[in-house]
Formats: C-alpha cells, structure tokens, sequence
C-alpha cells in the first residue's frame, strides 16, 4: 500500500513557487495528487499570524475556477471566530503535524454554502486528508465546525478532532446533504453548555435555517433530510488526566429533531461502522441516549465497540424513535456490536413510537454481546 503522507512529504520539498503543477497519477482510479497544489505557507497561512481567517479565505477564494488542492504545511494556524465559506473542487492535504488551532472562547465554522435548493443546491467534492484541528477550554470552551447544506461528496479521512466541539452545538452539522464519508479520524472531548448535553459530534438532519450552525445569507433552505452518510472506523474519546476524566466523550452521532417534507422522508441510509465509542457523556434522560435518532430510516450500527471505564448513568445506549403519527420507519439494523462496563439505567437499545398507529418494519437485531468484567473487556483491542 502506498502510503499518501510520504507522496506529500516529498512534493514539499520541491515546493519552490506558490503553485506546484503536478502531473497527476491515480490508483485504482483515485487521484494521488492534483494537478493544481498550492502551499498554503506560500500564499500568507502562518504559524506566526494570531488570525489566520482572512488568509485562508483568500486561499480558498483564488482557486474558484480550478480543482484545486491547498496543502498546509507543518505547524499550528491560529483561528478566531468567524466563518469560512468553502466552494466545490476544493482538497485539504495537512502534513503530518499540522495544526488548526482556536483559542479559548473563540468559534470557527467552515460553510458548504447552498444558494438553491434542492440536493444538487449546494457545493461538492470537498475533501480533507490528516487534518487536525484542535480547541481549548481555559475559562470558556472554543469550538470548529463544519456546517453544510444540501453539501455532497464530502469526505474526511484521517483526521483529528481534539476538544472542538461547540458547546450549543456539534463538530459535523450535515443538513440535506448526502454522499458524506467520514472515516478513520478521531474526536476526543465535549464540554457542553447547559442544557445541551444532547447535542452530537455529527449531527444528521435537515436543511432548515433554525438547524443550521452558521446561517449563510444567501443560502436557501428546503426541510430536505440528510441520507447516504458513512461513518466508519473512528473513535470517539474522552480527554483524561492523571486525576480520571476531564470531558467525556461525545454523542458521535444522531439526530434529535426532524422537520415536515413532502412527501415526508426522515434522515436515512446512515451507516455507523466499526467505530469504538470509550466513556461517552453520560445521558440520563429515559428519552435521551448516547446514540438517539428521532426519526431515522436505512440505519445500520454495526461492528462497534462501546466501552465504559469511568462513564456512569446512561438511561440508554441506543435509541430510536419514531415521533409521526400513522408512519413506519423502516430497516433498522443494529448487530455485532460490543458494549464493555456499560450498565445503562434502561435499555442497551431501545425502539419506541409516537403512537399506536405508529411503527418501525424491518427491524434486525442480532449478534450484540454485553461484558460486563474488567477482565472480559482486555478482550476487545481499541
């Protein structure tokens, strides 16, 4: 297999004007490298700058009409509130070692704008490789979130999510969008505001104006639901200390409201896949639970392992619910999984419906395993 982070090691080197022209070769039919790369240090991005926003924004800006790759070399960018606004054909390649950074009580948010509605309203075909963005909490939590509407093919893969999520809010706010990857990345820590513990790392739902986690003035907004999204092979941690747990882990996923379409269609063909969950936020509310879809269709959680070493009181692990009066919700699957010192206070998974006009079809659950001794858990390797 050839490795990705060694190609780009060496392109560096060679990096000796603001843009590199690359011949690109492919494997398997996946482009390796683009035609058109620019060094993002090259351009003004600076490990020396205190607000790096204005800089990448023109970064970004500047490669409108091309495929552009914008590579961000070693170090660590400072970022203050405020937004930035992405567009289609656009790839983040971050060498190893660099850094996003947000200070305390700061807020950043990258949009996938949309000026029309529909699915095909938004931008596509934005991807970021071995990122790692990183946020703090000293007095006042700061956060960085991506924020899409009707967005498609979007993907993440390898990347790092370190004490980043919004307190009100989540690190992925996937609204009517679809074809969204994220895969192999970590996310550790969340500190919630008040009154927001529900809220998840990636949150499923729906192009709405009140949904979204920044409101870009021009967009259009449709009540169109999020489908085809790929979660796969990460882990969701908590951040610790020699004294036990500073923040548990995040939610990593679900949704926690939906709104009227027609015809109505909920969130659906979401795939959480062999993802290891370790001391989640402890969610108490019988009608809450660390993974909670209120309205889902085409769900499958598999091959998961979920592991509790400090994280008590969890009502329920996994929940689904179908808030619509004469409604099916249809093909839930949950199998596989692995739940390690969870005890939860109601049900490992539980299925519940608005009314009894109401229903879930398809249901297969089958092959999950409970261990509950710390002895039975050194089983599992994560």
């Amino acid at each position: 297999m050839i490795k990705l982070q060694n190609i780009f090691n060496r392109t560096s080197l060679c990096l000796s004007s603001t843009l590199l022209t690359i011949i690109p070769f492919s494997i398997n039919g996946t482009t390796l490298v683009s035609a058109n790369t620019v060094n993002a240090e090259h351009l003004g991005l600076s490990t020396k700058n205190k607000n790096n926003n204005e800089v990448l924004q023109k970064i970004i800006n500047s490669s409108s009409n091309v495929h552009q790759t914008i590579y961000i070399p070693e170090g660590t960018y400072y970022f203050g509130n405020g937004d930035i606004l992405l567009h289609s054909n656009i790839t983040f390649r971050f060498a190893k070692k660099a850094i996003f950074k947000i200070p305390s009580g700061h807020m950043l948010t990258f949009s996938y704008p949309s000026p029309s509605n529909g699915y095909n309203g938004g931008i596509q075909n934005v991807h970021w490789y071995n990122a790692t963005f990183i946020g703090e909490n000293h007095g006042k939590q700061s956060s960085i979130t991506q924020s899409l509407n009707h967005a498609k093919n979007i993907s993440f893969k390898n990347c790092t999510f370190y004490n980043t999520q919004n307190p009100y809010g989540h690190d992925f706010d996937i609204d009517g969008s679809h074809n969204i990857s994220i895969s192999n990345s970590i996310f550790t820590g969340f500190n919630p505001a008040p009154k927001n513990i529900f809220k998840e790392a990636i949150q499923i739902d729906y192009s709405n104006r009140t949904a979204m986690t920044y409101i870009v003035p021009s967009d259009k907004y449709d009540n169109l639901p999020t489908y085809n999204v790929y979660v796969q092979n990460n882990q969701f941690l908590p951040i610790k200390t020699t004294k036990g747990i500073k923040s548990f882990a995040p939610n990593p996923i679900g949704e926690h409201t939906f709104y009227i379409n027609k015809p109505q269609r909920f969130v659906h063909n979401i795939i959480f896949n062999n993802n290891t969950v370790i001391d989640s936020i402890p969610r108490s509310s019988i009608n809450q639970a660390t993974i909670n879809f209120d309205g889902v269709d085409h769900l499958t959680i598999s091959n998961n392992h979920f592991i509790n070493t400090q994280s008590r009181n969890t009502a329920n692990y996994i929940r689904i619910y179908n808030p619509l009066n004469k409604y099916r919700i249809s093909e839930i699957k949950i199998y596989n999984n692995t739940f390690i010192r969870i005890n939860p206070l109601d049900q490992f998974i539980q299925l519940k419906t608005n009314t009894f006009q109401s229903g879930i079809n398809k249901i297969f659950i089958e092959n999950n395993h409970v261990l509950l001794t710390p002895q039975l858990s050194n089983q599992v390797q994560h």
